[in-house]
């Protein structure tokens, strides 16, 4: 009897000791390191998944522990041109490289590896860039609308969409992130409606920001004859008065 209650025992410690040990051939989730550096010295932030990864814009920038799936990478450049770029990156080695170039003649931002040159970037990566008017905008439209129906092109985003852009906006700490945030997200998206646009401007404290938010994603409403709308979330008239102010310099 003893020895079966002491072979039962045994037999229990053995087990426990054997969960205890790490599971043999279940490889340990890779990590790597990813390296931003500006090709001219011009100070930029960087948001990962929507997350802000420098606070004040750098020249270079280093962000570590990265997991090899795809990462929806954004670059802010705030000078000398406000310009915004983002690109899809998946880290196939311990140390990767992407280089942030501004090039001064064609006013255009880029971001490629090593392993792939400008030309390949330039046709995969969009270019987030303000139209310099209001009439450029309008000219854009017309010419998208030749032998097409622009309704059909342009992308509806649902509340549910705006909801998840709420969401990353009110994750981030600093008013000052979610405005630049905010303009990438704007700028991104193109076609957000007035109302849209509002919820967007919400999130943003201080009420100077919310100007400069709003002039900047007038160039983006896929509606702005109703931009009204967005413009009346300010709670100064002032405040509203500089950005009607600025849609009319547009026409």
């Amino acid at each position: 009897m003893k020895r079966l209650v002491l072979g039962a025992f045994l037999c229990l410690l053995g087990a426990f000791c054997s969960a205890q040990q790490p599971q043999q051939g279940a490889p340990a989730p890779q990590r790597y390191t990813v390296r931003f550096e500006s090709q001219h010295g011009e100070a930029f932030t960087v948001f990962i998944d929507g997350e802000l990864q420098n606070r004040m814009p750098q020249t270079r920038v280093m962000v570590s522990n990265v997991s090899n799936i795809t990462h929806e990478v954004i670059v802010v450049l705030k000078r000398p041109a406000e310009k915004a770029a983002v690109m899809s990156l998946r880290p196939g080695e311990p140390n990767v490289l992407v280089n942030i170039n501004y090039d001064r003649r064609l006013d255009k931002l880029y971001l490629y590896t090593p392993a792939h040159n400008r030309g390949d970037v330039e046709e995969k990566l969009p270019e987030l860039k303000v139209p310099k008017t209001y009439a450029d905008r309008k000219s854009a439209e017309a010419d998208a609308a030749v032998g097409e129906s622009r309704q059909d092109t342009v992308v509806k985003y649902t509340e549910e969409q705006v909801d998840s852009m709420v969401v990353r906006l009110k994750g981030q700490s600093f008013d000052s992130d979610r405005l630049a945030l905010a303009k990438v997200i704007v700028a991104s998206a193109e076609t957000l409606t007035s109302a849209q646009i509002a919820r967007l401007a919400r999130v943003i404290d201080f009420s100077n920001s919310q100007v400069d938010f709003l002039k900047y994603a007038f160039h983006y409403c896929a509606d702005p004859v109703n931009y009204t709308v967005a413009v009346d979330i300010l709670t100064f008239t002032s405040d509203k008065r500089k950005v009607l102010d600025y849609i009319a310099a547009q026409r």
